[in-house]
């Protein structure tokens, strides 16, 4: 039996594990939950109150099945009230869980949970409300919809509501991103991230960081991608949960895939295997298949190929049929069958793919017309500056909206003018920063601390002509990949890294000691030298380099005078050679 006291006890703990349906339940409260659970004598509002928040928790932790489990069983629960904010609750995650898995019967319970909780639990509402904007309402535009997120981010800005207002920029990146705007998407999901850090709990706070990265991969700013990649390694080591190592090695396969380094992806999905025996969520076990099969159609391994497609086709338990018409997809089986000499199955898909390709250019194409730059940048400033507009009378309020606007447009412009430069900051070839992005990088580099230099390097491909002579000008770029392949596998994350021209790579090792540095740079020429270049066509083609090296006791303040110098140094050792 439980006592009155105990029962006091137990609804405070309910209301002291109980967060907004955005944010999740800490993992210190589960234990305890769970031996509340186990009590047979607590009342039914009690176990669904705590039931729901369990849930809530599985669900921050990937744990998909498990909690879709207990939600349907509470639903179906003669003894739930539907009065009641569990019963909301339960509503509102079997409309998420749906929505995870794409399905479209997410608004039938989006919209249930609309009515259960309108006008009483305000966090259900409005986050059902957001999943009804954001994936259903198909008669209303997304220029609509943006403008209602924006009148609700309005109310919740003046309220000071730091992890609703994240809650909000995440659903106007979603919109963005469904209608091609990957560049905007990416800056909603990181003022997400960033609004959210210091509120949302556990695995939570790192969530945005997967849509930061989808949306800059989408946009092609690879070097940005790549920051959030080493973000999400230091999340994964904070919280070490199946989740947070998911996010990062799909990050990483999803990169190294677009980017066709396909020894990185091969792997990452070796060192992703081990971390998926506590997984509990279908969709990452199913993109870890995906990158296992690229693997298999880049090293052309026809028994493992025919296997996954045989699987496709019969709809087999691991099969990727929930990835629908994704372009990828698509792309995965054509090359698929392709590999398997099946030219007419390949070309069904091709046709599929270029379907689905056309439809999504011109749904971004039409998106031209949502956005209305100006009005949009303009009631963003409105927002985020947070003026006291009962405080001031109509001439000083036009005064101050009129300032509000030109802020934003040159908020606008300078933004714009970031972007172009990020997307101007990597080499077509070698995927390396080129050498005005790696130059300023370098100048950004700050005094080094006490016994410690600035080291800095260029190294040169002596006989680069010769290479492409015996491998054919066009293998040239191929050449170069592989070369900067070499240079990113011998250097560190820390490590600045460009190529500085066609025939050369520069780089830069921060805050180290002097003797490291000059073994470090001795490494990266040996690897250099005895990478073989001629490997596809059964040869052996090694590159000859030679490097100059500087170091720095200070920053690298004239850097343009110690780069002639380096330059003079390999000029110099060129004619001796």
């Amino acid at each position: 039996m439980v006592n009155a006291q105990e029962l006091d006890e137990l609804d405070r703990f309910i209301q002291d594990v109980k967060v907004k349906t955005f944010d999740c339940p800490s993992d210190d409260m589960i234990p305890k939950l769970d031996e509340y659970l186990t009590n047979t004598s607590i009342s039914n509002s009690q176990r669904f109150h705590l039931q729901l928040e369990k849930t809530h928790w599985q669900i921050c932790n990937g744990n998909y099945s498990q909690a879709e489990a207990t939600v349907d069983s509470v639903i179906a629960d003669p003894n739930a009230k539907q009065s009641e904010e569990y019963y909301a609750l339960a509503v509102y995650q079997k409309g998420f869980l749906f929505d995870v898995k794409e399905d479209k019967r997410r608004c039938d319970f989006y919209q249930q949970a609309k009515e259960l909780s309108l006008g009483k639990f305000d966090d259900i509402s409005l986050s059902s409300e957001l999943g009804l904007m954001t994936y259903c309402e198909a008669r209303i535009d997304e220029g609509q919809k943006l403008k209602r997120l924006f009148d609700i981010l309005e109310l919740y800005s003046l309220r000071g509501d730091a992890p609703t207002i994240a809650h909000i920029h995440n659903n106007i990146g979603l919109i963005y991103g469904r209608i091609g705007q990957h560049v905007l998407a990416a800056e909603q999901f990181q003022k997400t991230y960033e609004i959210g850090l210091p509120h949302y709990q556990g695995a939570n706070k790192y969530a945005s960081l997967i849509s930061v990265f989808t949306s800059l991969l989408a946009s092609g700013q690879f070097y940005d991608a790549e920051r959030v990649i080493s973000k999400l390694d230091g999340a994964r080591k904070e919280v070490d949960v199946p989740l947070v190592h998911a996010w990062y090695y799909y990050a990483k396969g999803r990169f190294y895939q677009r980017l066709e380094r396909a020894v990185e992806l091969q792997q990452t999905v070796i060192d992703w295997k081990p971390h998926l025996v506590d997984m509990k969520n279908s969709i990452f076990t199913g993109m870890h298949r995906w990158f296992e099969i690229e693997v298999c159609i880049n090293e052309k391994q026809i028994e493992c190929i025919k296997q996954f497609v045989n699987e496709e086709e019969t709809g087999g338990p691991k099969a990727l049929s929930f990835l629908g018409g994704n372009v990828d997809y698509l792309t995965l089986m054509a090359k698929a069958y392709l590999e398997l000499g099946d030219i007419e199955k390949a070309r069904a898909y091709f046709i599929d793919f270029s379907a689905e390709l056309r439809a999504k250019l011109a749904s971004n194409q039409s998106s031209g017309k949502v956005l209305g730059v100006a009005n949009l940048y303009n009631k963003i400033g409105e927002l985020e500056s947070t003026l006291m507009r009962e405080q001031l009378n109509r001439e000083r309020i036009a005064i101050v909206f009129i300032c509000v606007f030109v802020v934003a447009i040159l908020i606008v412009v300078i933004a714009w003018r970031k972007k172009e430069a990020k997307a101007s900051s990597i080499d077509s070839v070698s995927a390396l920063l080129n050498s005005i992005a790696a130059l300023r990088e370098i100048r950004k580099v700050p005094a080094p601390s006490a016994n410690k230099i600035n080291a800095l390097a260029i190294f040169d491909l002596a006989n680069f002509k010769e290479v492409n002579r015996l491998l054919g000008s066009s293998n040239a770029d191929e050449a170069i990949k592989q070369i900067a392949s070499t240079f990113k596998n011998s250097t560190r994350e820390s490590d600045i890294l460009g190529r500085f021209a066609p025939e050369q790579f520069i780089v830069c090792l921060p805050d180290i000691e002097e003797e490291s540095a000059k073994a470090f740079f001795e490494r990266i020429r040996f690897a250099l030298e005895n990478t073989n270049l001629g490997k596809q066509n059964d040869i052996k083609i090694n590159v000859s380099s030679s490097m100059s090296i500087y170091l720095a006791n200070g920053p690298l303040i004239d850097l343009d005078e110690v780069l002639d110098d380096m330059m003079l140094s390999l000029s110099l050792k060129s004619e001796t050679a």
